[in-house]
């Protein structure tokens, strides 16, 4: 059991794409006395130097309920808060379902129900099996708890609807009212909001890009743009055409790489403009901004300073070797130098000090490019396939090549 808590601290918890550099930082200051850690420490301590230092420190459970507790502590750390209680409960046995099932007697056939647990969204599966004779008190004990489902599947209803009919937008910064963006979709005055059409579109659209996992942020923050793409179809025509574009913003303190799916907003996202947003989704360390979100241009009040040190930090391409030793999902950004094209334009060898395959589905295919050529890799995914690491095209992946330079490539034997 030892070992799954430590397997659960490093890997599932600081390793998690949610804990960037600064929030690294964070963390190791708020453990810095319980853990005793001197001023060298906490600036030279790796994410596994931590969690070896963690178990020495708390060998109960290699520290992961300390881990919790500091999470807790930290706004955007609390999605990763909950992954770790559901992963804890997972190994002391105590998961959501069973508590139920214990509450519902210990007699009940525990093969008759499928494994069940919570989501970080808070939707649940509903437990399915075969008509069993149970105990007067395991009886009554699945009656209420079905019915407690029954209540919250209405609850949920109601919720929808209102949301359907229309969601509730926190309002516009003061002094930047006039230059906010509708929060919900434009309908031509032939055609009535209260449609079921009109609530159709806009339920899909706070629906949009949500996955396990992610949470909206109603709360407003102000961020400077420091890059955007263009918009581009990352749906082929005959998918749908759908639009977006991708960017990267910056608060003080922390950057982000951004998904925007309102190409209408374009204008918005342009180089050193400091806007506010709101209402968006917060999904793996990346924000999401749709059509219901609200993104507005800052007030004279609202000017935020970003750091040079930080611009640089947001624009580093990571090097291949530190790729490597990500987590398995994570989402990278980066220009590489592209070493070898396979004939079948599906796979590619880019390389710095060291070399590493990348792989690209669907309409990326079509992208001419030779060796030497500057790729611009922009959300890929790192996935293992027969122990080698590569990076792959997902739906919002985008691929630029950029002008051919005086590039000395490698030949294989050098890596």
């Amino acid at each position: 059991i030892m070992s799954e808590y430590k397997t659960i601290v490093l890997q599932q918890g600081l390793e998690d794409v949610a804990v960037d550099d600064y929030q690294f930082r964070k963390i190791k200051s708020l453990l810095r006395q319980e853990l005793k850690l001197t001023k060298k420490m906490q600036d030279d301590y790796d994410k596994i130097q931590l969690a070896d230092l963690m178990e020495d420190t708390f060998p109960k459970d290699a520290g992961l309920n300390k881990l919790i507790e500091v999470c807790q502590r930290i706004k955007e750390l609390e999605g990763l808060a909950k992954r770790l209680k559901t992963e804890r409960a997972k190994v002391k046995g105590k998961s959501p379902l069973r508590k139920r099932k214990q509450e519902a007697g210990s007699d009940t056939p525990t093969s008759t129900t499928s494994n069940t647990v919570a989501s970080d969204e808070g939707e649940t599966s509903t437990a399915q099996g075969s008509a069993v004779a149970l105990p007067y008190s395991a009886h009554q004990g699945l009656i209420a708890l079905l019915k407690r489902k029954s209540i919250n599947k209405e609850k949920t209803g109601v919720k929808r609807t209102k949301r359907s009919e229309g969601p509730d937008h926190p309002p516009c910064p003061k002094e930047a009212t006039t230059s906010c963006q509708p929060p919900v979709l434009q309908v031509s005055s032939s055609a009535s909001s209260n449609t079921p059409s009109a609530k159709n579109q806009k339920t899909q659209i706070q629906t949009q890009s949500i996955a396990r996992g992610a949470i909206l942020q109603k709360d407003a923050m102000t961020v400077m743009v420091l890059n955007a793409i263009d918009p581009f179809v990352y749906e082929l025509p005959e998918q749908g055409g759908k639009k977006m574009f991708h960017a990267t913003v910056a608060t003080v303190n922390e950057y982000f790489h951004v998904k925007v799916f309102n190409i209408n907003l374009k204008e918005k996202f342009t180089k050193r403009n400091i806007i506010v947003i709101s209402n968006y989704i917060k999904f793996k360390g990346i924000l999401v901004i749709n059509e219901a979100s609200i993104v507005c241009d800052a007030g004279p009040d609202q000017k935020i300073e970003v750091s040079n040190r930080l611009i640089k930090r947001a624009n580093e391409t990571p090097k291949i070797g530190h790729i490597k030793n990500g987590v398995a999902g994570t989402l990278f950004y980066g220009l590489f130098t592209l070493h070898k094209v396979m004939p079948d334009n599906f796979h590619y060898i880019i390389y710095d000090t060291g070399k590493m395959e990348v792989v690209v589905y669907g309409r990326l295919t079509s992208i001419n490019c030779e060796p030497g050529n500057k790729l611009r890799l922009v959300c890929f995914e790192l996935t293992s396939r027969e122990d080698t690491w590569q990076l792959k095209s997902v739906r919002h992946s985008y691929m630029q090549v950029c002008a051919l330079g005086n590039t000395i490539l490698p030949t294989d034997h050098m890596f």
